[in-house]
This record gives structure tokens, C-alpha cells and sequence, in this order.
């Protein structure tokens, strides 16, 4: 009975879907994630206009860092689901092996999910907003708590997605995401990652064990980057708005830095 006991919640979470749930999110766990990383947030636009501007159009929430997995996001969404955030009317873009993982599906489901994949987030952005963290993967073998780097000079597809679906780019920056835990970073284990998907490697936090350090998170919400409603955009339109993308994540990054105190001689290297 005891093999019972521990594979019954892995089976029927490997058949039932994730749901998700904004009453979940102020429940235990979740409600404690603010506190826990003092999780302070800065926006340059109101809750009203937020809710406005999702009232009138779809709107991409483009997230970065990733980090080992983004406590600051948890704390974001903790604290939006209050006010004007929704996790069914626009969930958050992951890896499909997330999808498919038991348990961890429904744990991160509760945030709302869809597949990062590029059919379906344009499928997705036709009918909902979404938060798709840009550097994915790749990024989380970036994370280190001595200097701040983002894998995003190659990442434009996001942009393409976009321009075709005529939504507007809003980028959201979480100082601290990449600190809470450290990662082992080999070329092996990136290059598994990467394939499939799924992250292979080993991370540490508090007391050398795999529990964040409670370390201060800051989330910074920008302001909207709007986009033309291009069907089919060239790569010279890509390009000009990926820059932009570009350029607003390094000015959220400069201008509220010294709100952590960890990142106040900090510097921000994009790969």
C-alpha cells in the first residue's frame, strides 16, 4: 500500500490537467513567496491602465531572467492575481516537458500554462494574453550571483510573434531572479537541456541545499512597446523592434538597479 500511496497522486496527475487558479495562489504555499523573498515591485503604469490595455487588446509579457526556476515570477503572480491578473486569461508560456512532467505540471499550473512552443503561442496570443520568459532554457545556465547576463541578442522570434498577431511587448524584469539559487553549469548538460528541453543539472541555495536563499527579489514592470500588426514581417522590421525590446530591458536594468542593494554595482551582459 505504501507504492500505492506514493504512485496514486503521480498517476492521476500524469492524466488529469493542470488548473489554474488565482484562489490556489493565496493559499499555502504561494501567499508566503512575497514575504519570504521581501518581493518589492515597481511599475511604470498603473493597475487600471494595465487592466485597460488587456481589455482592448492581447498583450505579451515578455519576462527575463528565467533563472533556475523564476521565484520572482511566482511573486509576481501571487500579488497580480489580487489586482488585475488572471492565470486562465493569460498563462504563462513553458517547455513542453513541463506539460508533460507529473506533478510539476499542476504545481506550475496554477499559474496557467501553454506550450512556448512557436505554433502554439501564436495560436495562444489570438485569443489571451501570455508571459513568455525570452531567454528560456538557455538562460538558466546563465544564472550566477556575481554578474546579471541574458541570452537575448539571438532570440527575435518572440518579436515575429508579435508583429503578426499585432499585440503589444511588455517587458517585465525580476532583479534577484538569478540568485536565489546557483546552478552547475557544464557543456554537456546545457546541451541536453537544450534539446530536450528538460533541465538536467544540479543547483543549490540555502545551507548548500536545493532551497532558494531568501534573498530580496525586485520586479520592475515597463511600459508598453506597441507593435504593427505585420502578417508577415521582415527580418529589416524584426530587427528594428527586437532592438527596441533590446534597449528597454537595458534601460529597466540601469534605471532601477540600486532598488537591490545586490545589484547595485552590477552590469548587464546580453548573449
Amino acid at each position: 500500500w505504501c507504492t500505492w500511496l506514493v504512485a496514486f497522486p503521480v498517476l492521476l496527475s500524469a492524466v488529469a490537467p493542470p488548473v489554474p487558479s488565482s484562489t490556489f495562489l493565496q493559499m499555502w504555499p504561494f501567499k508566503f513567496m512575497p514575504a519570504y523573498f521581501d518581493y518589492t515591485e515597481y511599475r511604470e503604469q498603473s493597475d487600471e491602465e494595465i487592466r485597460n490595455l488587456m481589455a482592448t487588446k492581447n498583450v505579451l509579457f515578455c519576462a527575463q531572467p528565467h533563472g533556475v526556476f523564476s521565484f520572482g515570477g511566482a511573486c509576481a503572480g501571487v500579488e497580480w492575481s489580487k489586482r488585475w491578473w488572471n492565470p486562465k486569461t493569460c498563462p504563462t508560456a513553458v517547455a513542453s516537458s513541463v506539460l508533460n512532467t507529473p506533478l510539476v505540471k499542476h504545481a506550475v499550473g496554477l499559474f496557467g500554462t501553454v506550450d512556448a512552443g512557436g505554433k502554439s503561442l501564436s495560436k495562444a496570443l489570438k485569443i489571451s494574453s501570455v508571459v513568455l520568459y525570452i531567454g528560456g532554457i538557455a538562460e538558466l545556465f546563465l544564472s550566477s550571483n556575481q554578474e546579471e547576463r541574458l541570452f537575448i541578442k539571438k532570440r527575435k522570434g518572440f518579436v515575429k510573434l508579435a508583429m503578426r498577431a499585432g499585440v503589444p511587448i511588455i517587458p517585465v524584469y525580476f532583479f534577484g531572479n538569478t540568485s536565489v539559487l546557483q546552478v552547475l553549469v557544464h557543456p554537456v548538460l546545457k546541451k541536453i537541456a537544450r534539446s530536450t528541453g528538460i533541465t538536467l543539472t544540479v543547483f543549490w541555495g540555502l545551507f548548500g541545499l536545493p532551497i532558494p536563499r531568501p534573498n530580496l527579489i525586485t520586479g520592475v514592470i515597463g511600459r508598453p512597446i506597441e507593435m504593427p500588426h505585420v502578417p508577415e514581417p521582415t527580418d529589416e522590421d524584426v530587427d528594428k523592434y527586437h532592438l527596441k525590446y533590446v534597449e528597454e530591458v537595458q534601460r529597466l536594468f540601469d534605471k532601477y538597479k540600486k532598488r537591490n542593494p545586490d545589484y547595485e554595482n552590477k552590469t548587464l551582459s546580453l548573449e
